[in-house]
This record gives C-alpha cells, sequence and structure tokens, in this order.
C-alpha cells in the first residue's frame, strides 16, 4: 500500500502522540530502586541508609528498598551492586570498608573501585572511645597511663579483624606508644554488650550504636575521632583536644552504582542523594547521633576516596597489617 506525502506526514505526525506513553513509562525511574547495605539491620549504615532511601523515595516517586546483604565486611553486599545490570535500580550504600578498606586489606577481593561511579555521600561519622565505668579513667591521658602501665593486660574490643574500629585501635597504639589485647567480635553489639558487662574494658565506636548505652551511665566517652565536638556530646573533647594529633577518623555514609549507569541516571539519583541528605529533618536525626550530614558531590567524593584510602594505607603499612587472600 502506499502513501501519498500528505498520508506519511500525518502518519509522522501522529507517531509521538502513539509513543508518548510507551515513552512516559520508560523514563527513569519507572519501577523501586534496591539499596544494598552490606550489614544486618540496626547498625549505622543500616539506619542512615533507611533514613536515606525513605527521603530518595520522595523524590524519585518511587519506592527506594533496603535490602541487607550482611555477610564478608560488607563485601557480598559490595560485590552486588558492582556486577548489577547498570540501569541505576540497583545501588549500594557502603561505609568506608566496603569501598576504602576492602581493597587495601585482600589480594583477591572480588571488585576495585573503578567498578563503580559514586552518587554521593550523605555525612560521615567519628567513632568514640568509650571504656567501661568500672575501669577507673576519666579521660584519655589516664587511659594512655594505664595501657603503658599495664602493656598488653587493658582488653579493647572491636567488631572484627580488618574493620574500621580494629583499626582505630591500631591507630590508637602506634600514636600512643600503647598496646592492648584486642578482643574481635561479631558486630559492635555483642561487643558493647560485653563492654557494659565488664567482660571487655574498652572499645572504639560509633555513636549511633553507643549513645544509647552510654546515657545508662555504664560507659564512660573519653574522647571522639572528629575534628570538632559532637553536639549530642558537647563535654566529650576531640582526640586533639585529649592530647592526640592527627587522629581524626570517620566512616563514609557513599551511595554509588555500577560504573556504566547512564549519565542521565546519574544525574537523577545524584540529585536525589543530595536532595535527601539536605533534609532539615534527616540533618537533625543524626546530629542528635553523632553524624555529621553533608552532602558531597559524586566528583568531590572520588577526591575524598582518593586522600582517605591514602590516609588508611599508611595506617595500615604503619602496623604491618597484611593484605591477604579473601577466603573463598
Amino acid at each position: 500500500m502506499r502513501y501519498t506525502r500528505r498520508q506519511a506526514l500525518g502518519a509522522l505526525a501522529a507517531l509521538p502522540l502513539v509513543a508518548r506513553p510507551s515513552w512516559a513509562q520508560s523514563a527513569f525511574p519507572n519501577r523501586p530502586v534496591r539499596l544494598l547495605v552490606g550489614f544486618a539491620p540496626g547498625g549505622l549504615t543500616d539506619i542512615a541508609a533507611r533514613a536515606l532511601a525513605e527521603r530518595m523515595s520522595q523524590v524519585l516517586k518511587q519506592n527506594v528498598v533496603v535490602e541487607n546483604r550482611p555477610g564478608g565486611q560488607a563485601i557480598i553486599a559490595t560485590v552486588a551492586v558492582a556486577r548489577a545490570e547498570p540501569d541505576g535500580y540497583t545501588l549500594g550504600f557502603a561505609g568506608t570498608n566496603g569501598m576504602i578498606l576492602n581493597p587495601l586489606l585482600y589480594n583477591n577481593l572480588p571488585y576495585q573501585q573503578s567498578d563503580f561511579k559514586q552518587l554521593g555521600s550523605m555525612g560521615k561519622s567519628p567513632m568514640l572511645l568509650i571504656v567501661n565505668g568500672e575501669l577507673g579513667v576519666d579521660n584519655v591521658k589516664d587511659f594512655i597511663a594505664l595501657a603503658k602501665k599495664k602493656p598488653g593486660e587493658i582488653t579493647c574490643a572491636h567488631a572484627g579483624r580488618g574493620v574500621i574500629n580494629h583499626l582505630a585501635l591500631l591507630h590508637f597504639q602506634s600514636k600512643t606508644g600503647t598496646q592492648f589485647q584486642d578482643v574481635p567480635y561479631k558486630g559492635s553489639a555483642p561487643a558493647l554488650i560485653d563492654l557494659m558487662a565488664g567482660t571487655v574494658q574498652s572499645t572504639f565506636d560509633f555513636p549511633t550504636s553507643a549513645l544509647g548505652h552510654i546515657k545508662t551511665g555504664k560507659l564512660k566517652v573519653l574522647a571522639v575521632t572528629a575534628d570538632k565536638r559532637l553536639s549530642s556530646l558537647p563535654d566529650v573533647p576531640t582526640m586533639k583536644e585529649a592530647g592526640v594529633d592527627d587522629f581524626e577518623l570517620y566512616t563514609r555514609m557513599m551511595i554509588s552504582g555500577p560504573a556504566a549507569m547512564p549519565a542521565p541516571v546519574v544525574k537523577v539519583l545524584e540529585d536525589a542523594v543530595r536532595q535527601g541528605a539536605n533534609d532539615p529533618g534527616l540533618i537533625k536525626q543524626f546530629a542528635e547521633q553523632g553524624v555529621q550530614v553533608e552532602f558531597t558531590s559524586s566528583a568531590d567524593l572520588d577526591k575524598v576516596i582518593a586522600e582517605e584510602s591514602a590516609m588508611w594505607a599508611g595506617v595500615i603499612k604503619a602496623n604491618n597489617v597484611p593484605k591477604t587472600d579473601l577466603k573463598s
């Protein structure tokens, strides 16, 4: 069947009206987005991810659903993001361990930083140096003096070898010339329970995990690893104020997706992260929990990751932490 020029132009003019519904349906996002978290529910990373996901859902007009995939110091979840279809529907919410520390600690890690496109960071959280209330020390100076008096006897719990809490302990030892008996746990929660019971005597942990227990009076905070005091703990000095210089340590809360995501999708997602992180309610909620909420763009985050990777590499080298093969 032949078309006249007028008929052909008429059909062409009608085409956008016919095609518009399918184009609208294909606009990103047109279905829920998954946000993978490499830790169990209840910890800092999970709590922050859920708060941000709620705000991103409002911006995207689609549900952003948090999926917990704990295991292997966030390796399981991080690998899943790296290998996901690069369509923007599978993202990862990673802390410092997943994106910065793991590549420094393992020889055969099944991903590298270049496998991801960073979408921004919602903020960062320092750690607290916490002791059992019955240890008999009131400040960092006394804590260091006690540790030097009893080398290798004071116990310090952490959430597993190679995690940021453990490396903070190693960094503290090298900075202060002390030696502790480190006690690994499978997560912060059981470590804090034993710290309150007096089974262990100290730990480095995040305010989000510890603030509730601190209010009971069974735990005492000696210092915070931030550049300034926390509004939620205004009487707690920074490490620098307590006499330990160059001891600013944070875990970053970073959102990323597969490296090959299309630029228009990246733009939409980065804007959703930005708006979510700048939500006044979210900022207030996490400031009360010791988290410094501040949006960091994708470009700036790449620089931060490079800088903090170099810093942690120095800590790892100074403490002779071996780079090991990842167990299958």
